[in-house]
Protein backbone atom coordinates (compact mmCIF):
# COMPACT_ATOMS: atom_id res chain seq x y z
CA UNK A 1 0.00 0.00 0.00
CA UNK A 2 1.06 3.46 -0.79
CA UNK A 3 1.36 6.06 2.04
CA UNK A 4 -1.91 7.98 0.98
CA UNK A 5 -3.73 4.15 0.88
CA UNK A 6 -2.55 3.80 4.36
CA UNK A 7 -3.65 7.05 5.64
CA UNK A 8 -6.76 6.75 4.23
CA UNK A 9 -7.16 3.09 5.76
CA UNK A 10 -7.30 5.20 9.50
CA UNK A 11 -9.78 8.09 7.80
CA UNK A 12 -13.41 7.03 9.13
CA UNK A 13 -14.74 7.34 5.49
CA UNK A 14 -17.86 9.28 6.18
CA UNK A 15 -16.89 11.89 3.54
CA UNK A 16 -18.45 14.55 5.28
CA UNK A 17 -15.87 17.27 4.24
CA UNK A 18 -15.57 19.04 7.61
CA UNK A 19 -11.81 18.57 7.32
CA UNK A 20 -11.99 21.13 4.25
CA UNK A 21 -11.77 18.55 1.82
CA UNK A 22 -14.29 17.04 -0.57
CA UNK A 23 -13.35 13.61 0.62
CA UNK A 24 -11.60 11.34 3.28
CA UNK A 25 -8.78 10.24 0.26
CA UNK A 26 -8.18 14.56 -1.11
CA UNK A 27 -7.31 14.92 3.29
CA UNK A 28 -5.27 11.69 2.77
CA UNK A 29 -3.86 13.11 0.19
CA UNK A 30 -3.28 16.30 2.16
CA UNK A 31 -1.50 14.70 4.99
CA UNK A 32 0.91 12.67 3.20
CA UNK A 33 1.86 16.15 1.55
CA UNK A 34 2.43 17.24 5.59
CA UNK A 35 -1.22 18.75 6.20
CA UNK A 36 -2.37 18.91 10.10
CA UNK A 37 -3.25 15.64 11.70
CA UNK A 38 -6.45 16.95 13.97
CA UNK A 39 -9.13 17.91 11.12
CA UNK A 40 -11.59 14.88 11.34
CA UNK A 41 -14.14 15.55 14.09
CA UNK A 42 -15.52 12.04 12.68
CA UNK A 43 -12.28 10.31 13.65
CA UNK A 44 -11.42 12.29 16.92
CA UNK A 45 -8.73 11.42 18.69
CA UNK A 46 -8.17 7.83 17.73
CA UNK A 47 -7.40 8.96 14.63
CA UNK A 48 -5.26 11.43 15.38
CA UNK A 49 -3.38 9.39 17.17
CA UNK A 50 -3.30 6.65 14.57
CA UNK A 51 -2.14 9.10 11.99
CA UNK A 52 0.48 10.64 14.62
CA UNK A 53 2.07 6.72 14.77
CA UNK A 54 2.18 6.30 11.33
CA UNK A 55 3.29 9.46 10.19
CA UNK A 56 5.78 10.15 13.07
CA UNK A 57 4.52 13.14 14.59
CA UNK A 58 3.41 14.60 17.65
CA UNK A 59 -0.18 13.75 18.78
CA UNK A 60 -2.29 17.16 19.08
CA UNK A 61 -5.86 18.32 20.30
CA UNK A 62 -8.30 17.97 17.30
CA UNK A 63 -9.29 21.16 16.22
CA UNK A 64 -12.82 21.54 17.27
CA UNK A 65 -13.58 24.38 14.92
CA UNK A 66 -14.35 21.35 12.59
CA UNK A 67 -17.43 21.00 14.57
CA UNK A 68 -18.92 17.57 15.95
CA UNK A 69 -19.56 14.13 14.24
CA UNK A 70 -21.37 11.49 16.90
CA UNK A 71 -22.41 8.07 16.03
CA UNK A 72 -25.96 9.13 13.89
CA UNK A 73 -27.90 8.31 11.12
CA UNK A 74 -30.42 9.90 9.09
CA UNK A 75 -33.89 9.42 8.98
CA UNK A 76 -37.05 10.84 7.03
CA UNK A 77 -39.94 11.77 7.77
CA UNK A 78 -41.63 9.55 4.65
CA UNK A 79 -44.67 11.35 5.26
CA UNK A 80 -43.38 14.89 4.46
CA UNK A 81 -41.17 14.13 1.66
CA UNK A 82 -41.95 15.90 -1.38
CA UNK A 83 -39.73 13.77 -3.73
CA UNK A 84 -37.21 16.37 -4.74
CA UNK A 85 -34.03 14.24 -4.64
CA UNK A 86 -32.01 16.79 -2.94
CA UNK A 87 -30.82 14.56 -0.20
CA UNK A 88 -30.19 11.25 -2.87
CA UNK A 89 -27.88 14.09 -4.97
CA UNK A 90 -26.07 14.98 -1.71
CA UNK A 91 -25.51 11.28 -0.52
CA UNK A 92 -21.60 10.92 -0.96
CA UNK A 93 -22.30 6.33 -0.04
CA UNK A 94 -25.80 6.65 -1.94
CA UNK A 95 -27.43 5.27 0.97
CA UNK A 96 -30.94 6.95 0.34
CA UNK A 97 -33.03 5.54 -2.43
CA UNK A 98 -36.06 7.24 -3.95
CA UNK A 99 -37.34 8.41 -7.66
CA UNK A 100 -38.25 12.36 -8.21
CA UNK A 101 -42.13 12.96 -6.88
CA UNK A 102 -41.54 9.61 -4.67
CA UNK A 103 -40.78 9.10 -1.25
CA UNK A 104 -37.15 8.65 -0.14
CA UNK A 105 -35.99 6.34 2.63
CA UNK A 106 -32.32 5.90 4.20
CA UNK A 107 -30.44 2.88 4.35
CA UNK A 108 -29.56 2.90 7.52
CA UNK A 109 -27.09 0.42 7.00
CA UNK A 110 -24.85 2.05 4.91
CA UNK A 111 -25.77 5.64 6.14
CA UNK A 112 -22.11 6.92 7.36
CA UNK A 113 -23.79 9.61 9.38
CA UNK A 114 -22.04 12.58 7.65
CA UNK A 115 -25.25 14.60 8.13
CA UNK A 116 -24.60 16.47 4.05
CA UNK A 117 -28.04 15.33 3.14
CA UNK A 118 -29.77 17.45 5.89
CA UNK A 119 -29.30 21.03 4.25
CA UNK A 120 -30.13 20.38 1.16
CA UNK A 121 -33.80 19.23 2.36
CA UNK A 122 -36.34 21.90 1.45
CA UNK A 123 -38.80 20.89 3.85
CA UNK A 124 -36.69 20.05 6.55
CA UNK A 125 -37.74 16.66 6.62
CA UNK A 126 -34.44 14.89 7.44
CA UNK A 127 -33.45 14.07 11.08
CA UNK A 128 -30.39 12.83 12.47
CA UNK A 129 -31.01 10.19 14.90
CA UNK A 130 -28.05 8.83 17.66
CA UNK A 131 -27.15 5.72 17.39
CA UNK A 132 -27.37 3.08 20.58
CA UNK A 133 -26.30 0.36 21.46
CA UNK A 134 -29.53 -1.52 20.65
CA UNK A 135 -29.66 -0.37 17.15
CA UNK A 136 -27.92 -3.17 15.54
CA UNK A 137 -26.07 -0.54 13.12
CA UNK A 138 -22.44 -0.06 13.29
CA UNK A 139 -21.23 2.84 13.90
CA UNK A 140 -18.55 4.50 11.67
CA UNK A 141 -17.25 6.96 13.90
CA UNK A 142 -13.84 6.64 15.95
CA UNK A 143 -13.61 6.68 19.72
CA UNK A 144 -16.68 3.76 20.14
CA UNK A 145 -14.89 0.58 18.82
CA UNK A 146 -13.72 -1.20 21.97
CA UNK A 147 -12.78 -4.48 21.53
CA UNK A 148 -11.99 -6.74 18.01
CA UNK A 149 -15.10 -7.61 17.48
CA UNK A 150 -16.42 -4.05 16.81
CA UNK A 151 -12.65 -2.91 15.12
CA UNK A 152 -13.47 -5.64 12.69
CA UNK A 153 -17.10 -4.42 11.98
CA UNK A 154 -16.08 -0.86 11.82
CA UNK A 155 -13.21 -1.73 9.57
CA UNK A 156 -15.61 -3.86 7.53
CA UNK A 157 -18.50 -0.73 7.21
CA UNK A 158 -15.84 1.51 6.64
CA UNK A 159 -14.26 0.05 4.03
CA UNK A 160 -17.75 -0.81 2.40
CA UNK A 161 -18.38 3.07 2.49
CA UNK A 162 -14.92 3.53 0.49
CA UNK A 163 -16.29 1.48 -2.26
CA UNK A 164 -20.27 2.82 -2.44
CA UNK A 165 -18.25 7.15 -2.61
CA UNK A 166 -15.84 5.37 -5.19
CA UNK A 167 -18.91 3.56 -7.34
CA UNK A 168 -20.77 5.83 -7.05
CA UNK A 169 -18.26 8.78 -8.54
CA UNK A 170 -17.49 6.63 -11.44
CA UNK A 171 -21.27 6.26 -12.27
CA UNK A 172 -21.30 9.92 -11.74
CA UNK A 173 -18.39 10.14 -14.01
CA UNK A 174 -19.87 7.67 -16.35
CA UNK A 175 -23.70 9.89 -16.81
CA UNK A 176 -21.46 12.60 -17.45
CA UNK A 177 -19.84 11.60 -20.17
CA UNK A 178 -23.20 9.81 -21.69
CA UNK A 179 -24.37 13.40 -21.44
CA UNK A 180 -21.49 15.07 -23.24
CA UNK A 181 -21.70 12.71 -25.75
CA UNK A 182 -25.16 12.97 -26.22
CA UNK A 183 -25.26 16.53 -26.72
CA UNK A 184 -22.33 16.53 -29.27
CA UNK A 185 -24.49 13.97 -30.88
CA UNK A 186 -27.06 16.55 -30.94
CA UNK A 187 -24.99 19.39 -32.31
CA UNK A 188 -23.81 17.22 -35.39
CA UNK A 189 -27.13 16.50 -35.89
CA UNK A 190 -28.20 19.73 -36.23
CA UNK A 191 -24.98 20.79 -38.03
CA UNK A 192 -25.72 18.03 -41.02
CA UNK A 193 -29.51 19.29 -40.88
CA UNK A 194 -28.11 22.57 -42.14
CA UNK A 195 -26.67 21.50 -44.96
CA UNK A 196 -29.31 21.10 -47.70
CA UNK A 197 -29.78 21.72 -51.34
CA UNK A 198 -29.04 25.66 -52.67
CA UNK A 199 -32.64 25.96 -52.99
CA UNK A 200 -33.37 25.59 -49.21
CA UNK A 201 -30.60 27.00 -47.85
CA UNK A 202 -32.43 30.34 -46.87
CA UNK A 203 -35.32 28.96 -45.27
CA UNK A 204 -33.16 26.35 -43.01
CA UNK A 205 -31.92 29.34 -41.04
CA UNK A 206 -35.25 30.76 -40.32
CA UNK A 207 -36.75 27.54 -39.10
CA UNK A 208 -33.40 26.24 -37.03
CA UNK A 209 -34.36 29.55 -35.14
CA UNK A 210 -37.88 28.81 -34.66
CA UNK A 211 -37.26 25.66 -33.48
CA UNK A 212 -34.49 27.00 -31.20
CA UNK A 213 -36.65 29.59 -29.49
CA UNK A 214 -39.91 26.94 -29.21
CA UNK A 215 -37.01 24.43 -27.40
CA UNK A 216 -36.61 27.79 -25.06
CA UNK A 217 -40.10 28.58 -24.00
CA UNK A 218 -40.31 24.86 -23.35
CA UNK A 219 -37.59 24.27 -21.62
CA UNK A 220 -38.55 27.91 -19.46
CA UNK A 221 -41.84 26.69 -19.17
CA UNK A 222 -40.50 23.18 -17.99
CA UNK A 223 -38.37 24.76 -15.49
CA UNK A 224 -41.36 27.39 -13.95
CA UNK A 225 -43.31 24.06 -13.70
CA UNK A 226 -41.16 22.20 -11.28
CA UNK A 227 -40.13 25.23 -9.32
CA UNK A 228 -43.91 25.83 -8.84
CA UNK A 229 -44.28 22.17 -7.73
CA UNK A 230 -41.88 22.04 -5.19
CA UNK A 231 -42.93 25.74 -3.75
CA UNK A 232 -46.58 24.05 -3.33
CA UNK A 233 -45.31 20.67 -1.86
CA UNK A 234 -43.25 23.10 0.55
CA UNK A 235 -46.52 24.96 1.80
CA UNK A 236 -48.40 22.19 1.85
CA UNK A 237 -45.84 20.49 3.99
CA UNK A 238 -45.12 23.28 5.74
CA UNK A 239 -49.01 23.55 6.46
CA UNK A 240 -49.17 19.91 7.91
CA UNK A 241 -46.29 20.77 10.21
CA UNK A 242 -48.17 23.77 11.75
CA UNK A 243 -51.37 21.87 12.27
CA UNK A 244 -49.95 18.84 13.49
CA UNK A 245 -47.37 21.36 16.50
CA UNK A 246 -50.24 23.07 17.03
CA UNK A 247 -52.85 20.52 18.26
CA UNK A 248 -56.72 20.48 18.03
CA UNK A 249 -57.16 23.84 19.76
CA UNK A 250 -54.43 26.26 18.38
CA UNK A 251 -54.43 29.76 20.82
CA UNK A 252 -55.00 32.81 18.77
CA UNK A 253 -51.64 33.43 17.32
CA UNK A 254 -50.98 30.28 15.98
CA UNK A 255 -54.84 30.29 14.76
CA UNK A 256 -53.52 33.10 12.90
CA UNK A 257 -50.37 31.62 11.49
CA UNK A 258 -52.21 28.73 10.30
CA UNK A 259 -54.33 31.33 8.18
CA UNK A 260 -51.43 32.90 6.79
CA UNK A 261 -50.16 29.24 6.10
CA UNK A 262 -53.44 28.40 4.75
CA UNK A 263 -52.96 31.53 2.72
CA UNK A 264 -49.85 30.78 1.18
CA UNK A 265 -50.69 27.08 0.54
CA UNK A 266 -53.85 28.31 -1.72
CA UNK A 267 -51.70 31.33 -3.90
CA UNK A 268 -48.66 28.34 -4.59
CA UNK A 269 -50.91 25.73 -5.61
CA UNK A 270 -53.18 29.10 -7.93
CA UNK A 271 -49.77 29.61 -9.15
CA UNK A 272 -49.22 25.56 -9.87
CA UNK A 273 -52.32 25.20 -11.98
CA UNK A 274 -51.85 28.69 -13.83
CA UNK A 275 -48.76 27.48 -15.24
CA UNK A 276 -49.72 23.36 -15.92
CA UNK A 277 -51.61 24.92 -19.17
CA UNK A 278 -48.71 26.45 -19.80
CA UNK A 279 -46.42 23.92 -19.73
CA UNK A 280 -48.36 21.63 -21.81
CA UNK A 281 -48.90 24.12 -24.55
CA UNK A 282 -44.80 24.60 -24.30
CA UNK A 283 -44.47 20.60 -25.51
CA UNK A 284 -47.15 21.24 -28.22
Amino acid sequence: MSLIQRIDALLPQTQCGKCGHPGCRPYAEGLAAGEAINKCPPGGGETIAALAKLLHVPVIELDHERGRAPAQVAYIREAECIGCTKCIQACPVDAIIGAAKLMHTVISAECTGCDLCVAPCPVDCIDLLPLTATSNIVPIVGGLAEDTQTLEARSHKRNQARRRFEQRNNRLQREEARKQADRLARSQRAANATITTPGAAVDDPIKAAIERVKAQKAAAADTALKQAKIAAAMSRAQLSKARSAFGEAPNQAQQAQLAELEHEAQQAQARLQALQPAAANGHS
